[in-house]
């Protein structure tokens, strides 16, 4: 009876189960500390030019990004089509998640995967998940006909604000920020570097729901490098170029 008992249960909460893709728009967002504005001062002298470049960061570009998840995983993809709003350049800012172009997220190794090129070679570059320690704030609001819950938290020194469906029950987040009772709808997280506030805000536009559950396959046969090993790949890259280049000013 029991082995009965829990086939059905299983069989219920796989028809009950709900796959949706989720449309982003990702909104970068900086705010000058009085200490960078004190820095920007030896580069941008003029009064007028400080207060132009200030004023330019005000409208940074968003990003769109599609999200999908199945029973274990989930994933966000770039959405490469520009709208009205956006721009080409905006990418080249440097200002956005840092998770890449097409993440996969996997909650139970609590790392995500980005297959990436280096010097002409396929390499699968991994990082850390972050998992918060959500508390929920008793807010609640309805986001794309789904009724959410506002849960705050703190990762390092990143401040994290999510709203989440209950009736959704994964962790997941279209993010590497995760961690609360249900799917996050919507994301923001702040930090500061270089004395600079930053804020990501993942806004939800619009919702599918999916006919099957996605099926996110990666390449194992690539070399895996984490992200920090990728960084110093990168700083060793770049040394060698400037030592070539010396060498060839030497010469002359």
């Amino acid at each position: 009876m029991r082995n009965i008992l829990a086939i059905l249960l299983l069989a219920s909460t796989c028809v009950n189960a709900q796959f949706y893709q989720i449309d982003y728009e990702v909104q970068p967002q900086i705010a000058f500390t009085p200490k960078a504005i004190e820095a920007m001062k030896q580069y941008y002298p003029d009064t007028k030019q400080r207060d132009e470049v200030i004023e330019m960061t005000k409208n940074i570009p968003s990003i769109d990004y599609i999200f999908t998840y199945n029973s274990s995983q989930s994933q966000s993809t770039i959405n490469l089509k520009l709208n009205n709003s956006q721009q080409p350049g905006g990418m080249r800012m440097g200002i956005g998640p840092d998770i890449g172009e097409h993440p996969v997220f996997n909650y139970k190794e609590q790392l995500y995967y980005n297959q990436s090129d280096f010097q002409g070679k396929k390499i699968m570059v991994y990082d850390s998940l972050n998992k918060v320690d959500f508390k929920d704030t008793g807010k609640s609001k309805t986001i794309l006909g789904i009724e959410t819950k506002e849960a705050i938290g703190k990762h390092k020194d990143v401040d994290v604000i999510a709203w989440y469906a209950p009736s959704l029950p994964y962790v997941y987040s279209p993010d590497k920020y995760f961690g609360t009772k249900g799917l996050i709808l919507e994301l923001h997280y702040k930090y500061i570097k270089d004395d600079i506030e930053v804020m990501i805000s993942w806004n939800p536009k619009a919702k599918k729901e999916l006919k099957k559950e996605p099926v996110y396959k990666l390449n194992e046969s690539l070399k895996k490098v984490s992200y920090p090993e990728l960084i110093s790949m990168y700083d060793e890259m770049n040394k060698r170029i400037i030592e070539a280049e010396n060498q060839g000013v030497d010469k002359k």
